[in-house]
């Protein structure tokens, strides 16, 4: 048995509950990035309630998060039961029960219940939403993605005490190294309930099925000499396992998990072998199935092949998935063939660094985002396709160097410029949170107080650093020419003062 030990921020995020509990908010949000520890957090809890005699759920909404669940209630030695259809550990006589949503929904909701986690939270399935609506128990929903139209209604109060880009910086989650490759073509696709028809994917997304596998096989060479292990999120299951034959004819084991699987015990065992260090599966193809809940830290590979027009979330939940921090993962990578990347840039920068500190109600989830036009793949896109960072100076994937707003190949004694004379443009938040990230780092590295700061930041862009996404930026990489601007300030401050 383990003792559960949490982290600050988690312990943070149970004391905001409970604050927030003892002002009378009943049902609340928990936003935390995939890879926070929701499970740890809502673990510590029932424990509790577990020890103070009163009754709980935590409620999933698929068998292999029943399963996982029960799995992590065991490591910490707390005694519960498992509602679902046919499962061995029905213990209905246990104070702490691990539910399918489903079958609790076939079966109607206990009454006798003084706290609800729901896992999950934003997909709100209709039956599980009535019951909290009208439950007098406490209700704690735990998502990573808050956005779904209604949760404003159901729920009263958003707790969001950590970002993914903190988690980051503290080496709980790893980076990801992202590439925007060949994608499937969305020009004149038929759109059902908001989003692209899952045939007209389909057929689309068989068309580039070789190039993925190339893809991949070029950079996980590139990154890390060779195959490593892999989740593919794929457009449909016949997308899937044309995906999978392409890997198989290449000479790699690449096994798909679907809805459609008959057989649980059959896709138990592949995913138990996929968890093994030494694991003869070289990749898993998942059509929505590990978009949410599915824990395998050792993924080093993320492959992009189903394209979104709104779920912000789903894109999200995808990249959470193999960022996940493992002994020896510096960072994981990211083939995006959906054109997902580029869509969502500015949503997720913005969600990555800040978080929420309100639910939105759906704004977030109901927005069609457009293309990215030609000259706003360029400014972030190099030519070998890696999505750089407004910070990074070369590119990180094939070594091109970042001149202003251009890229240039360095080459044996020579540079030879790829995209022509930097484009004139107007300041973007990426700039200004860039600029602010070497200059907390220069700071920090000679000595001087965060007031320098804010007047380097004032010099720069002539006003003083008050927005929050500006202010609660992490230190992050000094450019060689932030590092020539500081100097030429200096000079020239120091010319001042002589002439004076």
């Amino acid at each position: 048995m383990k003792e559960i030990t949490l982290r600050d921020y988690q312990m943070e995020s149970v004391e905001q509950l409970r604050e927030g509990i003892r002002a009378g908010h009943r049902k609340q949000i928990l936003m935390a990035p995939t890879g926070a520890g929701k499970t740890e957090i809502a673990s510590y809890m029932l424990e509790e309630v577990h020890r103070k005699y009163r009754r709980a759920l935590f409620v999933v909404d698929r068998v292999n998060l029943v399963y996982q669940t029960s799995a992590r209630l065991d490591l910490y030695g707390i005694p519960h039961g498992v509602i679902q259809s046919g499962h061995w550990r029905t213990r209905l006589h246990e104070r702490v029960q691990v539910c399918s949503a489903q079958t609790l929904e076939r079966r109607g909701f206990p009454a006798d219940v003084d706290v609800i986690f729901v896992d999950e939270a934003h997909c709100m399935r209709r039956q599980t939403v009535e019951f909290i609506e009208r439950t007098n128990a406490v209700v704690i929903g735990l998502t990573a993605t808050p956005f779904t139209k209604g949760m404003g209604k159901v729920y009263t109060r958003l707790v969001n005490v950590t970002t993914m880009n903190e988690l980051i910086a503290r080496q709980f989650l790893v980076p990801l190294k992202m590439y925007a490759a060949k994608t499937i073509n969305t020009e004149g696709m038929k759109v059902v309930a908001g989003e692209w028809a899952d045939k007209e994917i389909e057929t689309r997304g068989l068309e580039i099925v070789g190039d993925i596998v190339a893809e991949w096989q070029d950079k996980t060479a590139l990154h890390f000499g060779g195959p490593v292990k892999t989740i593919v999120f794929s457009a449909t299951v016949a997308h899937g396992e044309e995906l999978c034959k392409r890997f198989r004819d290449a000479g790699f084991n690449f096994q798909q998990i679907s809805y459609r699987d008959a057989d649980d015990d059959a896709r138990r065992e592949i995913i138990e072998e996929f968890r093994k260090p030494d694991s003869e599966i070289h990749g898993l193809v998942s059509c929505e199935v590990f978009t949410k809940g599915f824990d395998v830290p050792d993924v080093m590979c993320g492959i992009s092949a189903r394209p979104y027009r709104k779920s912000l979330s789903s894109h999200i939940q995808q990249m959470g998935r193999v960022m996940r921090a493992s002994p020896g993962k510096e960072f994981a990578l990211w083939l995006d063939h959906a054109g997902n990347l580029l869509r969502f840039r500015k949503d997720v920068e913005e969600i990555f660094q800040n978080g929420m500190d309100e639910l939105d109600d759906g704004k977030l989830e109901s927005k069609v985002r457009k293309e990215p036009t030609e000259k706003e793949r360029q400014e972030i896109k190099c030519s070998c396709g890696y999505l750089m960072l407004p910070s990074d100076d070369a590119c990180p994937g094939c070594g091109k160097v970042r001149h202003r707003h251009s890229l240039v190949e360095q080459l044996p004694g020579e540079m030879v410029e790829m995209t022509g004379k930097p484009a004139n443009r107007q300041t973007t938040w990426a700039d200004k949170q860039a600029l602010m990230a070497g200059l907390k780092s220069y700071a920090n590295e000679h000595g001087y107080q965060s007031g320098w700061v804010a007047h380097k930041y004032q010099e720069k862009f002539g006003v003083w650093p008050n927005d929050p996404r500006v202010k609660s930026v992490l230190p992050g990489p000094v450019s060689p020419e932030l590092e020539r601007w500081i100097r030429s300030q200096a000079i020239r401050w120091a010319k001042r003062k002589k002439a004076a």
